[in-house]
């Protein structure tokens, strides 16, 4: 027989590295991985229509250009990090959301 709170919370803990004993803290860290997804976009929007128009240039040679590359790179990196965080929050609470129905059933 499946413990159904016992699956939750090791999926809640374990996986998803979030405090079980709160009931909203899922939602919570769900909300944020995506507004730090929507942050880091537009801070690729900002960075490319800040700089000279050129995104043939991001190339790692000296200078400003460099710095412009990093930062454009170092921002889609954690941009990544944050969205595949949020589709594995999804599917925690997919998971979460499907256990609870068959329990009831």
């Amino acid at each position: 027989m499946w413990r159904t709170r016992a699956i939750v919370s090791i999926l809640i803990e374990d996986v998803g590295g979030l405090p079980a004993g709160d009931p909203g803290a899922l939602a919570r860290a769900r909300r944020r991985a995506a507004l730090m997804v929507i942050l880091d976009w537009l801070a690729i929007l900002v960075l490319v229509l800040l700089g000279d128009g050129e995104l043939a240039g991001l190339t790692l040679g000296g200078g400003e250009r460099t710095l412009f590359t990093l930062g454009i790179l170092a921002v889609a990196t954690h941009s990544g990090f944050r969205l595949a965080q949020l589709q594995k929050l999804r599917a925690i609470h997919r998971a979460c959301e499907e256990l609870a129905e068959r329990s009831s059933e």
